[in-house]
């Protein structure tokens, strides 16, 4: 995806569009290519299918969706919330799992999303509990 595309601050237009919906068969067909990536090619492939089947790039639904692909679709979109965009800021950690919940059962499958949210609410509280040992009350992570 071009860097024009993916730092576009207005509205995508509907050949934009194509282009970001394309790069997921090109992504699994670059890594075809690379013999200890083979297995990897079912997660880069389906990685934006969506649990409810309106996804992208073949529309499978649910566990019709490889398991590698529905973890890093969670992990993806997790990445993408924390960044910040050309078009808006990073997301608040709280925020962020907010729409990961909200996207359980649509978006995601909604017991990975509660597996992904404990292992980053464990995180976070062991940051806060690490933070709170240090010099200042500040995490050194």
């Amino acid at each position: 995806i071009s860097d024009k595309i993916l730092n576009k601050k207005g509205k995508l237009s509907a050949e934009d569009w194509e282009q970001i919906k394309a790069h997921p068969r090109l992504g699994a067909n670059i890594v075809g290519n690379v013999p200890n990536l083979v297995p990897c090619i079912g997660a880069i492939l389906h990685h934006h299918e969506r649990w409810d089947g309106t996804g992208y790039p073949e529309g499978l639904a649910g566990e019709q969706i490889p398991l590698e692909a529905r973890i890093l679709a969670i992990a993806d979109a997790f990445a993408a919330m924390i960044s910040a965009r050309p078009y808006r800021n990073a997301f608040c950690h709280e925020k962020v799992l907010k729409e990961l919940k909200q996207g359980a059962g649509t978006q995601f499958d909604p017991k990975l999303v509660d597996a992904f949210i404990g292992i980053i609410e464990a995180k976070f509280s062991e940051e806060v509990k690490v933070g709170q040992g240090s010099p200042g009350g500040q995490s050194s992570s």
